[in-house]
């Protein structure tokens, strides 16, 4: 998710790797990500930035399969898990919630008043963060 050309890299190590070793690769879909608040509105605003203007490829999990299978590995199984996040300092930590709620005001993507409820009432109730983690197993 933070490289500039997904497809190159993955050519890279197609290049790297010798005849019928098996790879592993994992990325997150941070377009799935959900954030459970009363302020439905902000969530949505705060997960739309987040996968637009914070994440370099925000959407590379969905995509690694098929661009695997362009850099010329053989796709053998593709799996979704959802990490759920049920403690708010791990997922700030995780998540970046506080960090990317803060760039997003200062880029005026967000009302401060109503970011900063967003993220205070996060911390004082029950807490709910998610997001798909896809998982590709494929050989060389």
């Amino acid at each position: 998710m933070h490289v500039a050309d997904p497809e190159d890299v993955l050519a890279q190590l197609r290049t790297a790797t010798r005849h019928g070793a098996l790879i592993g690769l994992a990325e997150p879909d941070w377009d799935t990500l959900v954030v459970d608040a009363e302020d439905l509105d902000t969530s949505r605003a705060f997960t739309r930035y987040t996968a637009s203007e914070v994440v370099r490829n925000a959407t590379i999990g969905r995509s690694l399969a098929r661009h695997a299978s362009r850099a010329g590995f053989a796709v053998e199984a593709v799996l979704a898990t959802t990490p759920v996040f049920r403690d708010f300092a791990d997922a700030d930590h995780m998540l970046g919630l506080g960090r990317n709620m803060q760039r997003a005001i200062e880029e005026g993507r967000i009302d401060a008043a109503r970011g900063r409820q967003w993220f205070t009432s996060l911390s004082e109730g029950p807490f709910f963060a998610s997001f798909t983690l896809v998982s590709v197993v494929c050989s060389r």
